[in-house]
């Protein structure tokens, strides 16, 4: 099969249009966690990659779309479609490799162009495996069915009794593990956990990601603080560029420490392995080479004895895609279910995840089984281009 065409198409939900009017959008909405605490998330975006083969088969991929998804989409519309129409559909990884040292080259190893590769290599996947009318799990050699799930987040909210509310209505919606969000300081960091944990008992796991609020000193100390409430993980507690330094928050924190979504290649992970400056790997499908690039991290714990625990951030593609990867990966913990308000999540998609006990599932449908809506899809477009169904037809 060859392809016959990629398309990148950039996605707006607005909370503005969802609560009324930005003067309505509640403070956990628009600043979910640390780094928008100044500037404001105004709604989800992303970036559907659609691919399509000659025999009239679609696959459906996606970009990490913050901070806007026209980025990635040019990328995938100028550089990446023009290199991949008319190629046969064989290996993704190996299909996207070129594109790999192309960017490389260009110094563009993070950001949008890894992130444009990483959309279309989900598509591609997904195309092969509808293709092939078989789940992407079974063609990643295991099967569909329970991938092991934590639920996110317990956000910044004012008080710990909304902290501990929204601890409580996680619990009660079926989910067995909890990540809080932290980075507002030693103080109220401690008693937003204290008010968590006790809400939800002490046995469940317990995850806290302060999404790189801290710098090492600052971080040493809230990790040693920490330590009573049993956390699983302190998640991303300084910025990411410097192995180094998170290694040196490992070596002092009587926590794990976890880090990954805001990385984007093997390499970026090798290091990060290399300085040990991580228990658990937390890559984004979006970001860090799709399906393929998942794998490889997969591999790479497995190889060094460690854990990845996929970032889960996206929407309905990106959401599906993991969880079948997930089935496939080596050394897999658990998986992020994101529960910020996100329509090109939880209504774009067609076969929305399901939970069940505890679990989301990766389904027995053709491909990822993340296919979007496609008149949701327009609704969503903010590039003005063509209805989708056009498009493909």
């Amino acid at each position: 099969m060859k392809i016959v065409r990629l398309t990148g198409i950039p996605l707006l939900a607005s909370f503005a249009d969802i609560f009324g009017g930005k003067d309505k959008i509640p403070p956990h909405i628009s600043s979910p966690a640390s780094h928008f605490r100044r500037i404001k998330r105004t709604g989800q975006v992303t970036t559907l990659v659609v691919a399509q083969g000659d025999d009239g088969s679609i696959g459906y991929g996606e970009a990490f779309g913050l901070p806007h998804p026209y980025a990635a989409s040019a990328i995938v519309n100028e550089v990446i479609a023009p290199f991949l129409v008319g190629a046969t559909l064989d290996d993704p990884a190996e299909m996207m490799s070129d594109l790999q040292r192309y960017f490389s080259a260009l110094g563009s190893t993070r950001g949008p162009a890894m992130e444009a590769i990483s959309g279309a290599d989900i598509a591609l996947w997904d195309l092969k495996a509808r293709a092939k009318d078989m789940p992407l799990a079974t063609l990643l050699g295991s099967s569909p069915g329970p991938v092991a799930t934590y639920v996110s987040p317990v956000g910044m909210h004012a008080t710990v009794k909304e902290s501990a509310h929204a601890a409580q209505a996680f619990v009660e919606q079926g989910f067995v593990a909890i990540k809080l969000k932290i980075g507002r300081g030693r103080e109220i960091d401690i008693a937003h956990l204290a008010a968590v944990r006790d809400a939800i008992g002490p046995e469940m796991p317990l995850f806290v990601d302060a999404n790189c609020a801290y710098d090492v000193e600052t971080a040493i100390s809230i990790a040693s603080a920490l330590a009573p409430y049993d956390v699983g993980w302190f998640e991303e507690p300084i910025p990411p560029e410097n192995p180094q330094a998170l290694a040196e928050v490992r070596r002092q924190s009587p926590v794990p420490i976890a880090a990954g979504e805001n990385e984007f290649t093997i390499d970026a992970y090798r290091s990060l392995v290399a300085a040990n400056a991580v228990d658990f790997l937390q890559p984004n499908i979006t970001r860090a080479g799709g399906v393929s690039g998942l794998l490889a991290v997969g591999e790479l714990c497995a190889a060094e004895g460690i854990q990845m625990a996929p970032h889960g951030v996206g929407g309905c593609a990106a959401v599906g895609a993991t969880l079948h990867a997930c089935r496939a990966a080596k050394a897999f913990y658990s998986y992020e279910a994101n529960r910020l308000l996100n329509p090109l999540r939880d209504i774009m998609g067609i076969h929305p995840a399901r939970l069940e006990d505890g679990s989301l599932i990766a389904q027995a449908l053709p491909g990822h089984g993340g296919e979007p809506n496609l008149t949701l899809v327009a609704k969503y477009r903010i590039d003005g281009g063509e209805n989708l169904q056009s498009e493909v037809a």
